[in-house]
């Protein structure tokens, strides 16, 4: 039962890596199996072949049994070990990470597009046809656009009315250009119809912020350039959650020097409210994670042995190769002798098994997503209220985006990290950052 992923997890204030190595059992028979932890990696060794790890690159592996390596968790399809290391190569292992940089989001509409902006809940007109001069995207990243319209440093910023600025899920408009049908409550902007909340006012009413996933674009047939109609978020591409989550952590509030939080919010387009409370580590998370499958790639190595008539890879095979030719070159009528000929049926071939680097973040989640979840955990979402945590709207779409990635890597955390579940501290999963 060869090795099928190795993964390794690391944060970077920890002289300590987790590791978790999954094997996948052939016909429910169980082989004997060794598992070697050296000074420079992780052998995986079966009777009939070896996998080696090698990290020698990275980490300097403390090898005292006493101190440097802990099994936690061996069943016959995975185990996961803890093992101490006694020096991190930084350098080598950011060449060997995955870099991923924060971009801005795109939206489909240019200035030669005309269109409207209605209420997406009743369709009532809020932004009456036309064409916008400018539009571009909001210069910084945030969720929150007073950042930059009403800035402390700096004189208030207010959009013309041709401007429209965009960013994660909203726009910013001149209230100028927002028909009657809006109905202001304090700061917040309401559909005269259905009432539905639709955005926020900025700055005493210079500049106005509405939510993407509230609007709808209409536009009028004899114009000949013109966005398509329906909701304006289907106007965005969509960003991979890895960019999500760069974005949202612009807006994050440190509540210590290892934590921040992010307090997210979405409503359903049956009006469902949806809260997310996300406490993020700050100390960054380091993964090394081999390509899926391994079998497979033993199996094809095995293949191209048998055709080449070789039963041996990589140095073994090599050395195996050339004590055969040296051999032969002997002459026929010499014998090889039966010590040399059980030595070379002895060679067990050595597979490579390379990793790669991903960044990530750590993260312990609450979700709640029904009117009695909502209410049971009241308390909670009351004090992230009192202790200054701003709420962050994202789409319904985004938050279900973020909670399939949360939730998928659960599992691999808790058999990674060998934790338990705590109700009250929340789920604890990652994000793993990648370029697509």
């Amino acid at each position: 039962m060869p090795l099928e992923l190795i993964v390794i997890s690391l944060m970077r204030t920890s002289k300590w890596i987790n590791v978790l190595m999954v094997n996948s059992p052939e016909d429910d028979v169980t082989k004997p199996r060794r598992i070697d932890v050296t000074s420079n990696g992780i052998r995986w060794i079966e009777q009939d072949f070896e996998q080696f790890t090698p990290l020698g690159k990275f980490f300097e592996i403390n090898t005292n049994p006493e101190e440097g390596l802990s099994v936690d968790t061996e069943t016959d399809s995975e185990t996961a070990m803890k093992i101490s290391l006694l020096n991190i190569n930084d350098e080598a292992l950011e060449r060997q990470t995955v870099n991923v940089e924060i971009v801005g989001v795109h939206l489909q509409l240019t200035e030669f597009m005309a269109c409207g902006l209605q209420c997406s809940n009743c369709y009532k007109d809020l932004v009456d046809i036309r064409r916008f001069k400018c539009i571009k995207p909001l210069p910084i990243y945030t969720l929150k656009p007073r950042k930059y319209f009403c800035s402390s440093d700096k004189k208030p910023t207010a959009p013309s009315e041709g401007d429209l600025y965009y960013a994660l899920n909203y726009i910013v408009i001149s209230p100028k250009i927002l028909d009657k049908s809006i109905v202001r409550n304090g700061e917040h902007l309401h559909c005269s119809r259905c009432l539905q909340l639709v955005g926020e006012s900025l700055d005493e009413e210079s500049a106005a912020q509405l939510y993407v996933d509230t609007l709808w674009v209409s536009s009028r047939r004899e114009d000949k350039v013109a966005p398509p109609e329906g909701r304006l978020e289907h106007l965005f591409d969509q960003l991979p959650v890895s960019q999500l989550m760069l974005h949202l952590l612009h807006d994050a509030v440190p509540i210590s020097e290892e934590k921040t939080r992010l307090f997210l919010k979405a409503v359903r387009s049956d009006g469902q409210l949806h809260y997310m409370l996300l406490l993020v580590d700050t100390s960054q998370l380091h993964l090394l994670r081999s390509k899926l499958s391994l079998s497979e790639h033993l199996h094809e190595k095995s293949v191209d042995r048998e055709d080449d008539g070789d039963g041996s890879s990589g140095e073994s095979g090599e050395s195996e190769e050339s004590e055969e030719r040296e051999a032969d070159s002997k002459g026929s009528d010499e014998v090889e002798p039966e010590s040399k000929r059980q030595r070379l049926s002895d060679v067990r071939p050595v597979h490579e098994v390379k990793v790669k680097g991903f960044r990530g973040c750590r993260v312990s989640y609450h979700i709640f997503s029904s009117d009695e979840q909502l209410a049971a955990n009241d308390e909670l979402i009351e004090q992230w209220h009192l202790e200054g945590t701003p709420m962050l709207r994202i789409s319904y779409a985004m938050m279900m985006d973020l909670y399939r990635e949360l939730k998928i890597n659960e599992t691999l955390v808790a058999k990674m990290e060998r934790s338990v579940p705590d109700v009250k501290e929340g789920l604890t999963s990652y994000i793993i950052y990648h370029n697509y």
